[in-house]
């Protein structure tokens, strides 16, 4: 007899403590914020969304944003508390998120004006695409620097096949030769055309959504699932893709959170970025919406850039589909030419494939042979955030399996390819058992795995560059590492797969896919 499968997907609010407007209102009228940003014309200024600081919303939880003028150029870190919000403080900050929608498509509106693009004008296959890196502000004689989107031109036909290109949107001119960026020669890479910049306006719908699975009326999996443009950290806003919260399997909490908020990559000539995954973008998927737009219940298996091989599809956020035991719960995100498969698979039996894939459109850049990095971030509950500990098994002696006692990092060996994390009264747990193509770290990388002790303020490493140097974009987890006991406490794990991408030796590689194995332990 066949099995009676319900994949629930259900609203999920959670009443804000303090709205996106009484913030706005806050921020605009703070005596510091107006210092700071002087000159900015109110209407202007870009207010990110509150984050609260730490896992659970209180009254007196604290709380981040960030306020910024995109004309000055300037932004400022808010910090203040849920239950006095009136009492905010401002800082300047080096932070400058990236180019909204609205901005990319006024950006390919004054290139399109521009006497430099006279001799494009008119051509059907021309595409106007975001590149790598996103932005080429500026610097002025005075200190001040003047915010510059950053477009490709890709020419099919023509002689030069890419131009990357900077606007200055206050000024609506185009620096068909900025500094600070690389220009590329005629090589072209990848087969997929991107869509053209400023092209994918955001559909709406919910940021969050509560999924449950049901099993002949047993309830297996419930979770809250975040689509990545809501995705953590929020400041600085480059998200973490799909992101899973207080996840509980046959009644039994595993995860507070589960996400990747590191993202970066190394090119042979030391080109490299830091990514950001809060950016959807469209793929495949056919079904219905239940909570509204963004959410896609699929009748069919969904489709991203790797499956469908084409940039272009019928949807964007978070698609379900349920198919011989497992849900998987996929989006697509873009970062510039780049565009990446946020995956997770969740099994009737317990076991979580946290997935993470690689791809990208036509570009100049990526016939380099380069390294992605990604970096899980798994804040473990095993039934509740006390009493947690993490477990490696080494080959010899006798295959033992040994307590960690204090935050330490680790790289994958012959001899330690195995981690697991118990609760230490009741015996259940997840083991960690890395994938096949999820390869080792080098210098750039750091390491494969961090087991730390559980703190609020330790959601990203503090990287708010997206390109630079490898020592200004490498991962900064190791600042983390201060001696505490993890042996019984609140246990986060952060993992890391690396994919090696290299166009003219194609095989043998790692794989465009990587992500671990977790599996539970004593669960029933």
């Amino acid at each position: 007899m066949a099995e009676k499968v319900e994949i629930l997907v259900e609203p999920f609010h959670q009443q804000p403590a303090l709205s996106q407007d009484r913030l706005r209102d806050l921020v605009l009228d703070h005596p510091g914020v107006q210092r700071l940003l002087s000159a900015a014309d109110p209407h202007d200024v870009q207010v990110s969304t509150p984050e609260v600081i730490g896992r659970t919303l209180q009254d007196d939880s604290p709380f981040e944003a960030t306020a910024f003028d995109p004309i000055g150029n300037r932004a400022v870190l808010i910090t203040g508390r849920l239950d006095e919000p009136e009492k905010l403080t401002a800082q300047s900050t080096a932070f400058r998120p990236n180019p909204t929608t609205e901005e990319l498509g006024r950006a390919a509106a004054a290139l399109r004006a521009d006497e430099g693009f006279a001799e494009l004008a008119g051509r059907d296959d021309l595409v106007i695409y975001q590149p790598m890196p996103p932005l080429a502000d500026l610097e002025q004689p005075d200190g001040t620097s003047v915010r510059r989107p950053t477009l490709g031109i890709l020419d099919p036909t023509g002689e030069r096949r890419h131009r990357l290109v900077a606007v200055d949107l206050a000024a609506k001119t185009v620096d068909w030769a900025p500094e600070g960026i690389e220009h590329p020669n005629d090589g072209d890479c990848e087969s997929r055309l991107p869509l053209p910049a400023g092209s994918l306006p955001d559909s709406g719908g919910p940021d969050q959504a509560r999924v449950r699975v049901r099993v002949d009326g047993e309830e297996l999996w419930n979770l809250i699932v975040v689509r990545p443009r809501a995705s953590t950290p929020a400041t600085p806003k480059k998200g973490s893709g799909v992101e899973l919260r207080q996840v509980t399997y046959r009644g039994r909490l595993v995860f507070w959170q589960a996400h990747v908020p590191i993202l970066n990559v190394l090119y042979d000539d030391n080109v490299t970025f830091r990514d950001w995954q809060n950016d959807e973008t469209q793929f495949q998927a056919t079904g219905s919406d239940p909570v509204g737009p963004g959410w896609r219940l699929c009748t069919s298996p969904p489709a991203t850039i790797l499956e469908a091989g084409t940039d272009e599809g019928n949807f964007q956020g978070v698609a379900l589909w349920y198919d011989n035991g497992e849900l998987r719960i996929v989006s697509e995100v873009q970062a510039g030419w780049y565009r990446y498969v946020s995956d997770w698979r969740l099994r009737n039996d317990g076991t979580i494939l946290p997935r993470f894939g690689f791809a990208g459109t036509r570009n100049p850049r990526t016939c380099m042979r380069h390294q992605h990095h990604v970096y899980w971030r798994f804040d473990f509950d095993i039934e509740g955030a006390a009493n947690d500990v993490v477990q490696q098994r080494n080959l010899f002696p006798l295959a033992l399996w040994q307590s960690i006692v204090q935050e330490v990092s680790r790289k994958r060996s012959f001899f330690a390819r195995g981690w697991r994390v118990i609760d230490k009264v009741t015996h259940r747990g997840y083991s960690i058992t890395p994938g096949v193509t999820d390869g080792t770290a080098d210098a750039f990388g750091v390491a494969d795995l961090w087991f730390l002790r559980y703190h609020g303020t330790e959601l990203e490493d503090g990287v708010q560059v997206v390109g630079g140097t490898p020592a200004d974009t490498s991962v900064k987890l190791d600042q983390f590492l201060n001696g505490e006991a993890i042996d019984g406490t609140d246990v986060v794990v952060w993992y890391a797969g690396h994919f090696i991408h290299n166009e003219e030796h194609p095989e043998p590689h790692q794989g465009h896919i990587v992500g671990p194995e977790l599996r539970p332990i004593n669960w029933q």
